[in-house]
């Protein structure tokens, strides 16, 4: 057989080789490769790398589009025997001495009450309780890392309608956002931002000296519901010194829910209270006090902060949240996180006092929702 007669056939054969191989490829089903393998290893999304982004399809998460640790701190006064402890120490950030270096810069974003305007004098109407914040305490808040406060208490007009809008003023023009009134509840309640991608609305109000207006607050909470992917409610409310909420308080938390509030956060007892759920959504009822001066008994005393984590996932439309509560204990004014078996003594305490369901995840120190 001449040379060029066997390149042919070899070549023929080869051919049909290939078809055949094709045909058996379409019409036979042979086992796919798992789905994970057809996919890219890891994907970069906003405010992860590529390097330490959550792996894909190979058996861990998906990836989040956005996740926003954030913390709620209590009840703030700076006045009467605070500012007194402050300028004797002379100290601007006397009462934040025993928290950590960078406590709040640690989350992501820092949330507190702050109960009284900050302002520069003293005006009607004039009350047995009446605070004023100097100005000078808005750096110092800027300094320790916190973002927002909330003006909706019992105290934001104790220097009457000047007096807030004033404080309003000076902290928003330093940079904090601002939301809540002592007897508005429409837009002014609410303010909003973006946290890792995520729109965030808080909204604030107060039910401590006047009852909530439902058709005001319906309206800033769809308002909000337009603005964010998560709204958060930070509510003033109930009877001072008990470890429980009131009916009151438990049908207004109810019904903000019902309303579209993703999370309750409450204030205004001087004393911690328990959390709850309702329909899937966490209820801190009262986080006490963060700086004070009521130093007479121990319950006033011991305070309770809660690290808010809000997770969004890729492809869906609903965000995921988990609540970590962080008992502190205040000496003399000054917070301190609490540790150690004193950690896990407040935790238990907290426990008792808070829904059953959630008890075990509560004393674990971290409650899914």
């Amino acid at each position: 057989m001449d040379g060029s007669l066997r390149a042919r056939r070899i070549s023929g054969s080869i051919c049909i080789g290939i078809a055949l191989g094709i045909l058996a490829w379409v019409f036979i089903p042979l086992p796919r490769p798992p789905a994970f393998l057809l996919v890219i290893d890891r994907i970069a999304l906003p405010g992860i790398s590529a390097s330490n982004g959550p792996m894909i399809g190979r058996g861990v998460k998906t990836p989040e589009i956005g996740s926003a640790r954030i913390v709620f701190a209590g009840d703030i006064m700076l006045d009467r025997l605070v500012a007194d402890r402050t300028r004797t120490a002379n100290d601007a950030s006397y009462a934040f001495r025993k928290l950590p270096d960078g406590w709040f810069e640690s989350f992501d974003y820092a949330v507190a009450n702050l109960e009284g305007p900050v302002t520069d004098m003293r005006r009607s109407p004039v009350k047995s309780v009446d605070f004023l914040f100097d100005p000078t305490v808005i750096p110092v808040l800027k300094a320790q890392g916190i973002d927002a406060v909330s003006q909706a208490n019992n105290h934001a007009l104790d220097q009457g309608t000047v007096g807030y809008n004033d404080s309003v003023r000076r902290l928003r023009e330093a940079g904090l956002l601002v939301f809540g009134h002592q007897v508005d509840d429409g837009p002014v309640a609410f303010a909003t931002t973006t946290i890792h991608e995520l729109r965030i609305a808080f909204l604030g109000f107060n039910t401590t000296d006047n009852a909530m207006n439902r058709e005001q607050a319906a309206s800033a909470i769809a308002l909000a519901k337009e603005e964010a992917d998560t709204v958060i409610a930070s509510v003033h409310w109930g009877n001072e010194y008990r470890s429980r909420p009131d009916a009151s308080s438990v049908q207004t938390a109810h019904w903000l829910i019902d309303q579209g509030v993703d999370v309750v956060i409450g204030g205004h007892p001087h004393w911690t209270q328990g959390i709850s759920s309702y329909k899937d959504k966490p209820i801190a009822w009262s986080l006490g006090n963060f700086i004070f001066d009521q130093d007479f008994s121990t319950q006033t005393r011991q305070g309770l902060a809660v690290a808010l984590t809000v997770s969004k996932p890729l492809a869906s439309d609903f965000s995921h949240l988990t609540l970590e509560p962080i008992p502190i204990h205040i000496d003399r004014s000054q917070p301190r996180i609490v540790e150690g078996e004193e950690r896990a003594k407040r935790l238990d305490e907290l426990a008792n006092i808070s829904d059953e369901s959630l008890r075990d995840q509560i004393r674990a120190g971290m409650i899914g929702f």
